[in-house]
């Protein structure tokens, strides 16, 4: 979005989007919010028509950039076609993404990353926005031997078990590094607590920071260790130094951290299953997550070389 509008000076995007996320669009200048309340007001096709009309009524919409293309932004998306005005649609790449992790014929390739598909849409409606461009990042002075960690994910599969995650954290607690521990959630939470207690140096940082105030704190970080999850993008947000640990998914389906290799170090086992998973939301084949099978010294050594190298 920043990189669209520093590119674009003659255009204005009224984003619709949920209240949560907004912050992460802070400071864009002629970005504004429409906020849908899907739960209620606006959850069915009836309610999507009742949001066509409320925007229609307080913004004049010359097109409409569908980044998503499920149910309810096709129905919105269609609203708008009906009534004359351009529409464009991400292409999510679906059919190269199951040929990724068809069990019987992988075809194992980089796929685009979902911002590049996010910036073919804006070309596609004649809309410049050159990726090479980088847009402002979030930076702040790192402290010295400050480590992030954010030890979860949505799915198992895309977790480093916790019995490692707290062995890693342990072993670097032993080596007078600052441990700050992300990630939200009620079990989480309690997981963070509770190694919280028992290290010397560790600190849990969920759920005592606004959303902006959480990126703030990862970009002080002289490393930011993650899974394939929402905490490895908001580090991406900053200029700091991201490890991320792939188990079930991979990177060639586009959902790597999008930043520079020099600041973007990716942690996975090559075996012949992954990935087996898009989303890391479907059972492992062999029910023994191999792709896991990554020692704690192995990351401590990845993380020890990069803060000594920066």
């Amino acid at each position: 979005m920043r990189a669209v509008i520093e590119q674009n000076p003659d255009i204005k995007i009224t984003l619709l989007t949920r209240k949560a996320f907004q912050p992460l669009f802070a400071n864009i200048e002629r970005l504004s919010f429409i906020e849908p309340d899907l739960k209620e007001k606006h959850k069915n096709i009836f309610g999507l028509f009742k949001l066509f009309k409320e925007i229609n009524k307080n913004n004049n919409i010359h097109s409409v950039i569908d980044l998503h293309d499920v149910i309810r932004s096709k129905i919105l998306r269609n609203f708008y076609f009906f009534k004359g005005v351009k529409t464009y649609k991400i292409n999510k790449g679906r059919a190269e993404k199951k040929k990724l992790i068809n069990s019987k014929n992988k075809q194992k390739q980089q796929l685009k990353t979902s911002i590049e598909r996010y910036a073919e849409v804006f070309v596609k409606a004649n809309i410049k926005v050159d990726l090479e461009k980088q847009s402002s990042l979030i930076k702040s002075e790192k402290q010295d031997n400050w480590i992030g960690i954010a030890p979860f994910a949505l799915h198992k599969q895309k977790t480093y078990p916790l019995d490692k995650m707290k062995k890693l954290i342990q072993l670097l607690d032993n080596e007078n590094y600052k441990i700050h521990i992300f990630g939200g959630g009620k079990k989480e939470k309690e997981f963070a607590e509770r190694i919280e207690k028992t290290g010397k140096n560790v600190v849990s940082l969920i759920g005592k920071f606004k959303l902006s105030q959480e990126i703030e704190m990862i970009s002080k970080m002289q490393v930011m260790i993650t899974m394939d999850s929402a905490n490895m993008h908001l580090a991406a947000l900053t200029d700091v130094k991201i490890i991320s640990i792939w188990g079930g998914t991979h990177p060639f389906a586009g959902f790597s951290a999008f930043a520079p290799s020099d600041r973007n170090f990716i942690i996975q086992k090559e075996l012949d299953c992954r990935p087996c998973s898009v989303f890391g939301n479907k059972e492992c084949p062999s029910n023994d997550l191999a792709c896991m099978d990554i020692s704690p010294e192995e990351i401590k050594k990845t993380i020890e070389a990069i803060i000594q190298k920066h």
